[in-house]
């Protein structure tokens, strides 16, 4: 099924068709500021109304078109109801570009309707989406995208997200084009019909390692879209594939060679002008992302100092918090049982079965403070110690005591707080040493004691010129005003 034209089969101009237009090479703070956009993550979708408002309020820092760009998880109504409701409401002057990532749907609402070719998605035998690139499920989306299009203040790009996922079944190169070729045919006409501004793709596949079974080919995506024909069926003059978007960031470099690559092709080509748009700046996984595990942050964080509520930046704090330790050993003798202790060693009497499992509970909960001690010195991901909390030591303290007195839940609750700022600041501190050594295919940076992780990798990306668009992940309206104060920094 194609979709009908509402504005005439005539393709865009190359001068009008690219979201992001590559400008001459960065040289000044306003220019860099440009390049950034904010990007709202699945679990901040509630909180859109108030991140919309933020962005749109930014003094914009380059002259002519007042211009913001704001990248959405996904294509569900809800959010393009969200998104269009927000920036009626508080939108004055500026030109927005939407960005809309398209293939994953999550179970519940739009996710239980059935098309060809979906894909469930499972994590520990549980499912928890479905994907799908198709051109059926395609379609319904790009209906719904006209509406917010025609607003003459926003344009909307629509990135088909990892589309490896559908390919990774694939026998052949020919059943690849295949698969492919409908969804770019598609986009393209949806373009040429004004239901969508441009396209492009958000792939992690694109920078795998061409053995990686999810490893996408460049040269087959530009391959595909270049041999493709428009309403008329004649070959394209000019393709609406406008972005590529690739995780690139201080550890995953791998998307630099790929947007180099794709810089060669625009030169050689009259069909393409393609934007590269770095998505997780300041997010990174394992192994230079192809690993498998929690992913790590490259920021400071602003912890509490003492008991008090005084706050600093981990990158100005150079030990260990201060109020950490008194912490950890009022925890470790408030839990040493001494009295039963005392008791089992005098053998004067026996312990009660009641005191037993007192004591017992107690050895056991002072051997888990002991290790949460001795993580901090192999801590690098605080999604991992998160995970760890919530799946391993709580459960184990509810498991262990039945009810906690007033005073020892104090005790806890004072516990964990210095040990999560511990936990921030040894995060800090490590990937800091990590990215200023190098190694393991790491660059060694020379990072400033005095700036923060974040303000440094955020600048690095925004300073490369192969890259058009930097888009910065807010899942709440001050991580926003965080973003751009990098930047004045």
């Amino acid at each position: 099924m194609m979709l009908a034209s509402r504005g005439g089969n005539v393709l865009l101009r190359k001068s009008a068709r690219s979201a992001f237009r590559r400008s001459s090479p960065v040289r000044n703070f306003s220019s860099i500021g440009n390049k950034i956009g904010i990007r709202i993550p699945e679990k901040a979708v509630s909180n859109m109304d108030q991140i919309v408002q933020q962005v749109l309020s930014l003094p914009v820092r380059h002259s002519g078109d007042e211009v913001v760009t704001i990248g959405l998880p996904n294509t569900d109504q809800s959010t393009f109801e969200g998104v269009s409701n927000a920036i009626a409401k508080w939108n004055v002057d500026k030109k927005v570009v939407l960005t809309a990532q398209f293939g994953y749907r999550n179970i519940g609402g739009e996710g239980d309707a059935v098309y060809a070719g979906d894909i469930p998605i499972e994590e520990n035998g549980r499912l928890v989406g479905i994907y799908n690139i198709s051109e059926e499920h395609l379609n319904t989306v790009l209906e719904k995208c006209y509406d917010l299009n025609q607003n003459e203040n926003v344009d909307v790009v629509i990135l088909l997200h990892n589309p490896e996922v559908q390919l990774q079944d694939a026998e052949n190169v020919e059943e690849k084009v295949l698969s492919l070729k409908s969804s770019f045919n598609a986009l393209e006409h949806a373009s040429s019909a004004s239901h969508i501004k441009s396209y492009g793709i958000s792939s992690n596949g694109l920078c795998l390692s061409p053995k990686h079974p999810l490893h996408l080919s460049i040269d087959l995506v530009l391959d595909t879209v270049a041999a493709l024909t428009n309403s008329h069926g004649e070959p394209l003059k000019s393709s609406a594939l406008s972005d590529i978007q690739l995780p690139i960031n201080l550890l995953e470099r791998n998307g630099l060679q790929v947007a180099e690559k794709v810089e060669n092709i625009c030169k050689q080509s009259d069909i393409f002008d393609i934007g590269i748009i770095s998505c997780r700046p300041l997010t990174c996984y394992p192994d230079g992302g192809v690993g498998s595990g929690f992913p790590f942050k490259l920021i400071d964080y602003n912890i509490l100092t003492n008991m008090i509520g005084e706050t600093q930046w981990t990158h100005k704090i150079p030990e260990c918090p201060a109020h950490y330790a008194p912490s950890l050993n009022a925890a470790m003798g408030h839990f040493d049982a001494e009295e039963l202790v005392e008791i089992e060693q005098d053998g004067d009497r026996k312990l009660t079965t009641e005191e037993i499992e007192t004591l017992e509970g107690c050895r056991l909960l002072q051997s888990m403070l002991a290790d949460l001690d001795l993580s901090l010195h192999t801590m690098r991901s605080f999604e991992a110690y998160e995970n760890d909390l919530s799946t391993k030591v709580i459960p184990m303290i509810h498991d262990t005591f039945e009810e906690l007195d007033e005073e020892s839940a104090k005790v806890l609750q004072t516990f964990f707080a210095a040990h999560g700022a511990a936990a921030r600041h040894a995060i800090a501190k490590t990937t800091r040493a990590q990215l200023i050594s190098g190694g393991s295919g790491v660059t060694p940076y020379d990072i400033p004691k005095e700036v923060k992780l974040q303000e440094y990798a955020l600048l690095n990306v925004l300073k490369d010129e192969r890259i058009s668009k930097v888009m910065v992940g807010c899942s709440q309206p001050q991580h926003v005003l965080e973003a751009y104060s990098s930047i004045d920094a």
